[in-house]
């Protein structure tokens, strides 16, 4: 049973369950503790991912958790701390509300470290563990709070018993807060961007509010989804001032080249945020597959404050996407003027060459139900 008999009345303990080898670590043997609240224990243990000390913990509600990767040994001398702010940042990269994330604390207690509470919850901590040895390719070198990491491991396709279904960490995370705090959890700012495909005379548009922190490497995925795209291709975004001058070539990891022009700068699309470009004038230009040369214009509208939802949304668009390596504009209008002639006497063959392309009308509500994955991948 998952659930709170009580809402912000501040309880005795908020516990840490180390396992033997955590202990080891820290030097400390630790007693058994009765805390009843899965939701206030979280379950934590030592390991060795590319010879760095990496700590791995999970709550023992809901599976949710994080990893802090590259710990020096006089940081586990006082560990206490350290793990406040991992539940912190986890909490907050999931745009909960700064007040609850507080609540919640402060509704823990004291935080005391003991032993693990059973064979349940180092079961699930284990398998936390082992997603994150598989990833540790992902890992950042330069930072102890592995946000990348952490949303693959809150991503992961559980079941908390042999009778539930199979759910998400980070939805059974969403359902505990919203029991315990009795009001919606998320709020955070929001970029609103309208996007329209120039596909010469016709447009296709659509209108994506996204969390603001979004990287243009994450804007790359969620445009990828939006149009119905199939990540196929290289693509750059270009920043463009009032005056017409680019000011920053932003580009993927998957360029042959990444040299700095005299016009233009130019930066990795994991290493610059929208939110650097939301106050000014700028002009943004998508553009995806670069032999077919599809251009997309990106307006920003303004920024939501009250922003209710942790992932981007689709709430207006219209117009289809041509299929993959249609052979550009002048390839798509021929591709319209064949599928609009059932006579045409390569109809027959367009159209099976369409459908094997996945190609089909935009449908917002296909497009939402995958956005909202896009920024866990």
């Amino acid at each position: 049973m998952r659930g709170f008999k009580m809402s912000w009345l501040r309880r005795d303990i908020m516990q840490i369950c180390c396992t033997k080898k955590l202990q080891d670590e820290m030097g400390l043997v630790l007693k058994n503790e009765t805390e009843e609240e899965d939701f206030f224990c979280w379950s934590a243990h030592f390991i060795i991912v590319n010879r760095r000390k990496t700590i791995v913990m999970v709550n023992d509600s809901n599976r949710f958790g994080f990893v802090l990767y590259g710990l020096k040994a006089k940081q586990f001398k006082n560990l206490n701390k350290l793990l406040i702010i991992g539940i912190k940042n986890c909490l907050r990269d999931e745009k909960i509300k700064e007040e609850i994330v507080d609540k919640y604390l402060e509704s823990g207690g004291d935080l005391i470290l003991s032993k693990t509470r059973g064979s349940k919850y180092v079961g699930r901590l284990n398998k936390a563990c082992e997603l994150t040895k598989s990833l540790q390719h992902k890992l950042e070198l330069s930072e102890i709070f592995q946000t990348s990491v952490t949303r693959r491991i809150n991503k992961d396709l559980i079941k908390m018993s042999k009778e539930s279904d199979y759910y998400y960490p980070y939805e059974l995370l969403s359902k505990d807060l919203k029991m315990f705090a009795g009001e919606a959890i998320i709020r955070c700012e929001a970029v609103d961007l309208i996007i329209k495909l120039k596909l010469y005379p016709q447009i296709a548009w659509r209108r994506i509010i996204t969390p603001i922190n979004t990287t243009f490497e994450e804007l790359h995925e969620i445009l990828q989804v939006a149009f119905d795209w199939k990540d196929c291709h290289l693509y750059e975004f270009n920043i463009i001032d009032e005056s017409g001058q680019c000011v920053l070539n932003v580009i993927s990891e998957f360029e042959e080249v990444y040299e700095d022009s005299q016009e233009c700068k130019i930066l990795l699309d994991s290493q610059v945020d929208i939110s650097e470009y939301i106050n000014q004038k700028y002009r943004i230009v998508y553009c995806y597959d670069y032999g077919d040369n599809w251009e997309h214009e990106i307006t920003i509208q303004g920024v939501n404050v009250n922003y209710d939802k942790n992932y981007p949304t689709c709430i207006m668009g219209d117009g289809n996407t041509p299929p993959e390596d249609v052979g550009g504009i002048i390839g798509y209008k021929e591709f319209l003027k064949t599928m609009s002639n059932p006579n045409h006497i390569e109809y027959e063959n367009t159209k099976r060459w369409a459908q094997g392309q996945r190609y089909k009308d935009f449908d917002a509500a296909s497009v939402n139900r995958r956005l909202k994955n896009v920024l866990r991948r």
